[in-house]
């Protein structure tokens, strides 16, 4: 069985603004990228249903999916998936989706959002994208919103790494070191450093070792597993700080599904990877 920690559900159910405006956004410095990834936004809007993501679960054998919003309001005026789109998928499928909300930082309402998203709505973590969001998560004005977190005990899912999916993204504000203070002063705040922290490998992996609460995932970047230090993790007891994420459909599930099985790994560290590591952190 399979926990996917992070999952865009992007189809014909959710709010979705112009995909042209999406794409001008994440790939207008790449125009050939630009226009390849707007017929795949144009497709995943038009003709792929929030069952088709179930038909695919089943097919390669994941049993929940983290499903998350992206929302960078402040920075580009859009939100690719709402709170309230992550709460209603939720709903339809409610054994088979965990939603976590995106909340800007920056943005005036922050704490609202929060207390919206988790209050009204039931979802049950953050995700952040700090470089494109265009913020320090480690600025101590920020804190009162980690310290909301930690009342709610839900965890908080942060962008590591640059982020070359966004125009005009700041790859600074994805470092792994700026969560190294922020989870001191917040030693109570779960934080799960995304994407392996690429390509800061290395960074990353101090900070999940030096601070209990603070976890990664693998996604996004199945052609890098070669330069993530397995062998320094099981060496220091960290294999239970390890989850599997895809961020399908950006990558498909049939890409980085098999890299992860795939990967060089005793059977039981794999099997926490893809599935026991978050059915603990999630209570299940």
């Amino acid at each position: 069985m399979i926990i996917d920690m992070h999952v865009h559900p992007l189809c014909k159910e959710v709010s979705w603004d112009d995909p042209k405006k999406i794409c001008k956004a994440m790939y207008g410095l790449d125009p050939h990228k630009e226009k390849y990834m707007y017929r795949a936004f144009r497709d995943l809007k038009e003709n792929i249903s929030i069952d088709n993501y179930i038909v695919l679960m089943d097919k390669f054998g994941i049993d929940k999916s983290v499903i998350v919003s992206f929302n960078i309001e402040t920075a580009y005026g859009m939100t690719l998936v709402t709170n309230d789109d992550i709460a209603n998928l939720v709903k339809l499928h409610p054994n088979r989706f965990i939603g976590f909300a995106g909340i800007d930082p920056p943005a005036l309402d922050a704490k609202e959002q929060l207390d919206y998203a988790v209050s009204s709505l039931g979802l049950k973590g953050v995700k952040l994208v700090p470089p494109a969001q265009k913020f320090d998560i480690s600025d101590k004005k920020y804190d009162p919103l980690w310290r909301k977190m930690v009342d709610y005990n839900i965890p908080l899912w942060s962008h590591g790494g640059h982020q070359v999916s966004t125009g005009g993204a700041i790859a600074k504000y994805g470092h792994p070191l700026l969560i190294d203070e922020m989870a001191m002063r917040n030693e109570d705040l779960t934080i799960i450093i995304g994407h392996m922290g690429i390509p800061w490998f290395w960074d990353t992996y101090s900070v999940v070792l030096r601070h209990p609460n603070v976890y990664v995932d693998i996604s996004a970047h199945p052609d890098l597993y070669a330069y993530f230090p397995w062998d320094a993790y099981s060496k220091y007891n960290l294999e239970n700080k390890i989850f599997f994420g895809s961020d399908h459909p950006l990558v498909h599930w049939n890409k980085i599904i098999p890299a992860a099985q795939n990967l060089p790994l005793s059977e039981g560290f794999k099997k926490a990877i893809m599935y026991n590591n978050a059915a603990n952190l999630l209570g299940l």
